[in-house]
């Protein structure tokens, strides 16, 4: 076919420019991404920093698990050590003596990494709040690069359905060998850059996990433990996973002999002693966490409830919604 005039041509440029799109030699591009690319750029500092966030709440949380299992560690070597003292009381005072003072220097080394373990915790849960606020602010920033791409999608989408654009691009396709105007769309020119929009989407794991309400007014989630099922109350103001006797018992939990005493505030103010226990795996929904503290209730405990605590929530940003009933946990895959 003849080719057009470069005063069609130029009349054919405009057309297009106002509606963001530019001939490259044989493409069609887009001229106003440039926003949305930049902001995708400075995705990838905050991702960085988000990296370091997450290594200094890992650091810290692995810290305080390590102090926690000398503790473990210690409680055993007491429990050994009281037996062999046992077996010599009376019958070797020089080996009597040596174990009383082992088992002193035990309990006092255990004194001091109890309070370093509070520390710990302490700093640990400081910094998951640093990480959470990160990982909201990198994933709201996501949300907001979306949108502003699906706007310029949707009003591209508009402008390649008016008349004059099909003509303008009937024009270039003729002179330059552009696509031709029908199988040019808005999807097409923008790949490029939905691909890169979605790579970072892929890096946001978010969930809103239905609750269900009790008449009571108590908000249950299932949770899985191990490999069994369990509906507890969801309770950011617990410390820890509290699990009655009998739950715990249906969990398949078993409690070690040296594990260590707590003592839980319940609702109503009663004190009620409990086991310390570590759960291997805590799931709820797609969010999982490993090593979850937990107590395990005394049987005196009669009618408490098994609840979802700060060992298992903390590990994750979420909010709970009672409005909507649902728990929302969000985080970012920042390994």
């Amino acid at each position: 076919g003849n080719q057009y005039s470069p005063a069609v041509v130029a009349k054919a440029d405009k057309i297009l420019e106002d509606i963001g799109l530019r001939r490259s030699g044989k493409t069609i591009a887009a001229t106003n991404t440039t926003e949305v690319s930049r902001a995708l750029t400075g995705l990838a500092r905050e991702r960085r920093q988000l990296k370091l966030v997450y290594k200094d709440w890992k650091n810290a949380n692995d810290h305080t698990a390590a102090i926690r299992r000398e503790i473990r560690r210690l409680s055993i070597q007491d429990a050994d050590l009281n037996l062999q003292l046992a077996r010599v009381a009376g019958v070797d005072p020089s080996a009597n003596n040596r174990v009383v003072g082992l088992i002193n220097a035990g309990r006092s080394r255990m004194k001091i990494l109890t309070t370093d373990a509070d520390r710990a915790r302490d700093i640990t849960s400081q910094k998951r709040g640093t990480l959470s606020e990160a990982e909201s602010a990198y994933a709201e920033t996501i949300l907001a690069i979306r949108k502003d791409f699906d706007s310029i999608r949707n009003q591209l989408d508009e402008s390649l359905k008016q008349p004059q654009t099909k003509i303008a691009l009937q024009v270039m396709h003729r002179n330059f060998q552009t696509p031709a105007p029908e199988v040019i769309s808005a999807d097409q020119i923008l790949a490029p850059l939905a691909k890169r929009i979605e790579r970072v989407e892929q890096e946001v794991f978010s969930e809103s996990i239905p609750l269900d309400v009790q008449p009571n007014g108590s908000l249950y989630v299932d949770v899985v433990v191990g490999k069994k099922t369990s509906r507890m109350v969801v309770d950011s103001g617990a410390t820890l996973i509290s699990l009655p006797a009998t739950t715990a018992q249906e969990l398949g939990i078993t409690i070690a002999s040296d594990a260590p005493d707590l003592k839980l505030v319940m609702a109503d103010g009663r004190e009620i002693p409990a086991k310390g226990v570590t759960l291997d795996r805590v799931r709820v929904g797609e969010f999982e966490a490993e090593d979850v503290q937990a107590a395990v209730l005394h049987a005196s405990a009669v009618g408490a409830e098994p609840l979802l605590g700060m060992s298992f929530l903390g590990n994750f940003k979420f909010e709970i919604n009672s409005n909507d009933k649902s728990l929302k946990l969000l985080r970012v895959a920042a390994e």
